[in-house]
């Protein structure tokens, strides 16, 4: 009689672990992608918003520009109107950073500030709206968002010493706030100091355009 020969079943558990490991592996790369976007500072491009452009090219104040500090002050004020968007999306905060730069540095303009290393960097700075894709790390003293802060808050304090002197309780306030913002901190962590300076120095521009 003939043997008849039965061929065992290969198992397929070790197939199941393959997928699970790959799934794994897609599941990790996603998420680091999107933790990476989450938590960029300054140093990375500027990326899906666009800093509003109402500036001249010129680096002195101009009367007759159609450019105004209060163009300057709503441009800011609008890009810092999401409060649940400051420090957790990086494009919007950054946005909003460079508007304000923008809006500090007209006023100084406007007031015949005079140079300073400070100035000069926000200025730097601000020239950079047009050109997205820009890294900022390649703008002197603007490592992350506390170096960023701190230069708007010297700027602003010469533009009260000169022109605001009632101001100085409102300026000393944005200092402390700026005091709060740790540079190695990513900013995700600390959404509150980020979004408590952006409205105490919207509160000092508005209160210099009254």
């Amino acid at each position: 009689m003939a043997e008849i020969k039965i061929e065992k079943k290969k198992p397929i558990w070790p197939w199941v672990i393959l997928m699970l490991v790959v799934l794994a592996i897609i599941a990790y790369l996603i998420y680091a992608n999107d933790d990476d976007d989450i938590n960029d500072d300054f140093d990375d491009d500027y990326n899906n918003e666009q800093v509003i452009d109402t500036t001249d090219n010129t680096s002195a104040y101009d009367p007759y520009s159609t450019s105004t500090s209060y163009d300057q002050f709503t441009a800011f004020d609008q890009s810092i109107t999401d409060s649940t968007r400051v420090a957790v999306d990086s494009s919007y905060t950054k946005v909003a950073f460079a508007n304000l730069t923008k809006a500090v540095v007209h006023k100084a303009d406007e007031n015949y500030i005079e140079d300073s290393e400070a100035l000069n960097d926000l200025r730097d700075f601000s020239s950079q709206y047009t050109a997205i894709s820009t890294a900022t790390k390649d703008t002197k003293g603007f490592k992350n968002f506390k170096t960023a802060s701190d230069k708007v808050v010297k700027v602003m304090e010469d533009i009260q010493k000169k022109s605001f002197p009632s101001l100085q309780t409102q300026v000393a306030d944005l200092k402390n706030a700026a005091s709060k913002i740790n540079g190695s901190v990513t900013m995700n962590k600390q959404q509150a100091q980020i979004y408590a300076f952006l409205r105490q120095s919207r509160d000092v521009l508005q209160s210099m355009n009254n």
